[in-house]
């Protein structure tokens, strides 16, 4: 599996999930450095990666770039200095790595959210690299407006969107600045989406015309950093990068003025 040579006429960078085997983190990490040049590092559930061990996160980069996808189940009722507190000691357990960014599912509540941004910042790091992601209920729009209230920066979910029939607000100059990170994949397969709209992550393959359409919009128009696959089996993996190689053959690169 090489993965590697993506299309070089983009600025972005490839990067996979550490899950794509089941394996640990670390095992993830030491295969895929032979295939991608970054990887997220998924901690998804707190007190399970809170509890990890030497052998279960990378102790050296493996000559990988890094970021973090940051837990889904934080205690946001607590309060955001809450769970800035509580979540503080996995960015110290992978300080080592030195992640660019750290992707959050931002709560409902964004006063929350407010109080959990100044604690990132009075911890010493940048509030633009902390990428609020598109949810189920968390729409590009929604965020986009936190983004831009709080001084973040954006990951636009692409299987998201499309589950939720959340639209994309291309009219909206502040988009191309604020994203830094794309998540690809399909929500589900030719059946299209199911009447309760939760989705699983597909291979690219099963990507629907209009998902081609919008992810080919955002090769064309977006400036991000880095681009996940994030596709959790390795053979699926391979499927999407050929998918993404063929629609960004057929894109016209963004001008890279248009990131500022």
């Amino acid at each position: 599996m090489m993965l590697q040579k993506c299309n070089s006429r983009f600025s972005w960078r490839l990067a996979a999930p550490s899950c794509v085997w089941p394996e640990t983190a670390l095992v993830n990490c030491r295969r895929l450095a032979r295939n991608v040049p970054e990887v997220g590092l998924y901690l998804l559930e707190l007190h399970s990666c809170l509890a990890y061990g030497p052998g279960d996160l990378p102790q050296k980069t493996y000559g990988l770039t890094y970021h973090l996808h940051l837990p889904l189940d934080l205690p946001w009722r607590l309060g955001g200095d809450t769970v800035y507190a509580v979540m503080e000691g996995l960015l110290d357990m992978t300080a080592h790595l030195n992640p660019w960014a750290f992707v959050l599912h931002p709560p409902a509540d964004a006063g929350a959210l407010a109080d959990f941004v100044r604690a990132f910042a009075a911890g010493g790091r940048d509030p633009a690299t902390l990428l609020l992601e598109n949810t189920d209920t968390a729409s590009p729009a929604d965020n986009l407006a936190l983004a831009r209230e709080l001084g973040c920066g954006l990951c636009l979910d692409l299987g998201h969107m499309l589950a939720m029939g959340h639209k994309l607000p291309t009219d909206d100059p502040g988009l191309i600045a604020k994203t830094a990170m794309l998540h690809v994949y399909s929500p589900f397969g030719s059946e299209g989406p199911p009447k309760d709209r939760t989705h699983l992550h597909r291979t690219l393959t099963c990507l629907s015309p209009e998902g081609r359409d919008l992810l080919a919009w955002m090769l064309g128009n977006l400036t991000p950093r880095t681009l996940v696959l994030e596709i959790f089996a390795p053979i699926h993996l391979v499927e999407s990068l050929a998918c993404i190689e063929a629609i960004s053959d057929a894109v016209t690169p963004p001008v890279a003025g248009n990131a500022a």
